[in-house]
């Protein structure tokens, strides 16, 4: 059983629990404490995590991005090339004439 699934079994028995308090002072010092055990939770367990998956997404896109730049950078040099090599032809051309 994964942390997450551990974690919710914990909470299906905490709110059993507290279907059984009997005053309103004790269901408030129920919930802080399970809002406490939540935020910990989040923070030591579910945070780490998706910091992990965020920093990877973000190398991928990354190298996405860089390959997408090469690729841009290709083809504008193959419009400059195709230009430069138009306008000799057309230059040579003027010339012999």
């Amino acid at each position: 059983m994964s942390r997450f699934e551990e974690f919710g079994k914990r909470i299906d028995e905490e709110v059993s629990k507290l279907r059984s308090v009997d005053s309103f002072e004790d269901f408030g010092k129920q919930v802080d404490e399970k809002l406490a055990a939540v935020k910990q939770f989040v923070s030591e367990d579910v945070a780490p995590e998706t910091e992990k998956r965020t920093a990877q997404f973000l190398r991928e896109a990354s190298e996405k991005l860089a390959e997408a730049a090469g690729w841009l950078e290709k083809r504008r040099a193959a419009r400059q090339d195709d230009s430069t090599n138009s306008n000799n032809s057309t230059d040579s051309t003027k010339a012999s004439v």
